[in-house]
């Protein structure tokens, strides 16, 4: 044999054992991948928590589930904690950029989720007091006029408008307050709420053609609402902050708008740069979105069941009471801060509201290579979420489940609304549950607060309408609510 012939066997059966390790391995990946559920698209609409928990008793703990072309795995309540909390292998910031069909971007969403945790936690959290304060006007006010029409037709809007008021003032102060900017920050919410999904089951095109769906989304949005939120705040933003220099450390900032400009400011001059501008611009759409969505859609949840629940009202009326103006009987902005941080009773009753309310898929993380977990091999590049009604309604953290009793978080198991736990995480769990959240839970307090030390809240025939099963935390329930006037006298 010559040498020539001799060196091709050897290249070639090197390649035969590579290429078998290879073959091997993608077998062995495979075969420890999780069972495949196919469970029809009208089950997971309409009764999503019956659905996937029968799929996770049958197959579980880990399944995958097809869904909207994608192939999506679900986990059961024992690896909740290991899938939110172990950041290098299943990663938030992925989660998002795939959601959002930016995987391309995803280096962009670092540093982004990175700059809003930031901006909550520096930013805001330190100023809660004062911003209480400052937005409990807004609130009141719109409170008021809603009990003057004795009726709420759409809830979720009067919710919207009165959280997206408040965050402007928070965001740019109240010289920015008017009609046409809060249009504007409700669109912009709103609208980027659809591109994550949130809308996509009402719709019969978000069902059946998700990915055109989701362009058509994305054309609409940065073609209409993202344009508007530029034309509009851009100029009033960029002229506030080309008025004058940025220095840090030479004053403390009033609005969250002053706390980026002090932050991104050049550094010898305290300029601000078209760049800096953007890049601001951007941290307060997302801000926006995050701040305003999600908070409208709990406080509905928590105003209808409270009118479905009127024995709590005179203990959460009793809280309200030394907290009011003695001459009108509406909130004080005077320390209001303190008064809502000490409102437990508020508090457990909007914390047992979100354990109830029957959350399935609420987060989620992205695989960042093949994951192992629990027997199985999860492929690199897939969402992976914990189905939340298994820890929410399990009688090993909560004994009887299905009953609603704020008072489970009262006495030696007293637990705010805002602290998460692993049997607990309606507001994400881990590095990154939501930072907003105090804000969040806040800004609940004090719409209810507002309303019922005027009103008591009915619904119409006793009943809320569920919109999107699947999407509980998102979409909110549809009811009209009734206001009867209240005094205290």
């Amino acid at each position: 044999m010559s040498a020539y012939l001799k060196y091709l066997y050897a290249a070639a059966s090197v390649g035969l054992l590579l290429g078998f390790r290879v073959v091997s391995k993608r077998r062995k990946i495979h075969g420890n991948r999780p069972p495949i559920v196919n469970i029809p698209a009208a089950e997971i609409f309409n009764h999503p928590r019956e659905a996937y928990e029968k799929a996770l008793r049958e197959h579980g703990p880990v399944i995958a589930v097809p869904r909207k072309g994608l192939l999506e795995f679900i986990v059961d309540e024992n690896l909740c904690q290991t899938v939110l909390t172990s950041d290098q292998s299943f990663s938030f910031e992925e989660a998002m950029a795939k959601i959002l069909n930016l995987r391309p971007y995803v280096s962009f969403f670092w540093s982004f989720f990175r700059e809003i945790d930031d901006l909550v936690q520096n930013g805001i959290n330190p100023r809660l007091s004062t911003i209480m304060e400052q937005i409990c006007p807004v609130f009141v006010r719109t409170a008021g006029h809603a009990v003057e029409q004795k009726t709420v037709d759409d809830m979720f809007e009067h919710a919207h408008t009165t959280i997206a008021e408040g965050m402007i003032v928070l965001i740019f102060g109240e010289s920015f307050a008017n009609e046409r900017s809060i249009q504007v920050i409700t669109d912009v919410a709103t609208d980027i709420a659809g591109l994550t999904g949130m809308y996509s089951n009402s719709s019969f095109l978000g069902r059946r053609f998700p990915a055109l769906w989701g362009a058509i989304m994305w054309v609409k949005v940065s073609c209409t609402t993202i344009l508007a939120f530029f034309r509009f705040i851009g100029p009033q933003v960029w002229r506030h902050l080309r008025a004058r220099n940025w220095i840090a450390g030479e004053e403390k900032p009033t609005s969250t708008l002053e706390y980026l400009a002090f932050k991104h400011a050049n550094k010898n001059d305290g300029s601000i740069g078209f760049t800096s501008f953007m890049w601001i611009m951007s941290m307060l759409l997302g801000l926006i979105f995050a701040s305003v969505h999600q908070t409208a859609s709990v406080v509905v949840w928590v105003v209808f069941e409270l009118a479905k629940r009127p024995e709590y009202l005179k203990a959460l009326r009793e809280e309200a009471y030394n907290h009011l103006d003695p001459v009108t009987n509406d909130l004080d902005p005077t320390n209001i801060g303190e008064a809502i941080q000490k409102a437990t009773y508020l508090d457990s009753f909007i914390r047992e509201v979100m354990r109830t309310k029957g959350d399935t898929l609420t987060t989620c993380r992205l695989t960042t290579s093949n994951i192992h977990l629990a027997g199985y091999t999860i492929p690199k590049g897939h969402l992976v979420f914990p189905l939340a009604t298994r820890l929410h309604l399990n009688a090993t953290h909560h004994p009887d489940p299905s009953v609603f009793r704020p008072e489970r978080w009262q006495g030696e198991n007293a637990k705010p609304a805002v602290m998460t736990s692993a049997s607990y995480i309606s507001f994400g769990l881990g590095k990154w549950a939501c930072p907003g959240r105090i804000l969040a839970v806040s800004e609940i307090k004090m719409i209810v607060w507002s309303l019922i030390v005027k009103a008591t809240p009915r619904l119409k025939g006793g009943e809320y309408r569920i919109v999107d099963p699947l999407n509980i935390t998102s979409v909110p329930p549809q009811g009209e609510l009734i206001l009867e006037p209240f005094s205290f006298a």
